[in-house]
C-alpha cells in the first residue's frame, strides 16, 4: 500500500500524536505545585544535577518554593526553605548590604537591637494578635523596611542619569527580607 502513496498520513498522524503528547505533558506540569515545577525547571537547567546554586537572581537562599502561585513562598526560617546561614551564591547587592551590616561591630549591635525591638513589636501587633500571622514574618517585614529605608536614604542625593539608574537598579536586586531574617536569626536574644 505504501508503494501506491497511501502511507503518508502515518507520518502526519505520528507528528500530531507527538505534539499532543507534548501539549498534555506541559498541561500536566502546569497543574502541579510549584515544588514539582521548580524541580522540572531545574532539570532542564542542569540535567546532571551538579550545580547546587540558586536559580533565582538576587537571592541569598535557595529558591525552593511552596505555594499555589509562582514565587509565593514563606519567608520565615524553616518554612519552605533553608536558613540564611547555609552557604550559597547570594547576589552581589544582597551580599554587599549584608557585609555592610556585619562589617562594623557597632552597626551590627545596633541592627541586632532593632531586630529585638521589631520582634517585640511584632508579637504585640494586630497582625499577630488579631489575624494570627507568624510573628517572625511580621518582624522580618518591619526590619526589612527599616533596613531598606536607611540604606536607600543616601541614594537620593546622587546625580541623575545613568549612575542613578544603576544605583537604583542595584538596590532593587537586594533581598531585604533575607538580610532582615539573618539579623533576626543571629540576634541572639
Amino acid at each position: 500500500m505504501a508503494a501506491k502513496g497511501g502511507g503518508s498520513w502515518k507520518v502526519a498522524y505520528a507528528d500530531f500524536v507527538t505534539a499532543m503528547m507534548a501539549f498534555f505533558l506541559v498541561m500536566w506540569i502546569g497543574a502541579q505545585d510549584s515544588k514539582v515545577r521548580q524541580s522540572v525547571a531545574n532539570y532542564f537547567v542542569d540535567p546532571d544535577g551538579v550545580a547546587k546554586k540558586p536559580v533565582r537572581t538576587g537571592a541569598v537562599l535557595d529558591s525552593i518554593q511552596y505555594g499555589s502561585l509562582p514565587d509565593q513562598q514563606k519567608t520565615a526560617t524553616n518554612r519552605g526553605r533553608t536558613t540564611h546561614t547555609v552557604p550559597g551564591e547570594p547576589s552581589s547587592p544582597t551580599r554587599v548590604v549584608s557585609n555592610w551590616v556585619h562589617a562594623d561591630p557597632q552597626r551590627l549591635r545596633a541592627w541586632h537591637d532593632r531586630a529585638h525591638a521589631a520582634r517585640e513589636a511584632a508579637a504585640a501587633s494586630p497582625e499577630v494578635t488579631g489575624k494570627g500571622a507568624d510573628p517572625h514574618e511580621v518582624a522580618a517585614k518591619q526590619l526589612a523596611a527599616q533596613l531598606r529605608a536607611e540604606v536607600t536614604a543616601g541614594a537620593g542625593g546622587q546625580p541623575g542619569g545613568v549612575y542613578q539608574d544603576l544605583l537604583f537598579g542595584a538596590l532593587w536586586e537586594v533581598n531585604w527580607t533575607e538580610v532582615a531574617e539573618d539579623l533576626l536569626t543571629t540576634g541572639g536574644r
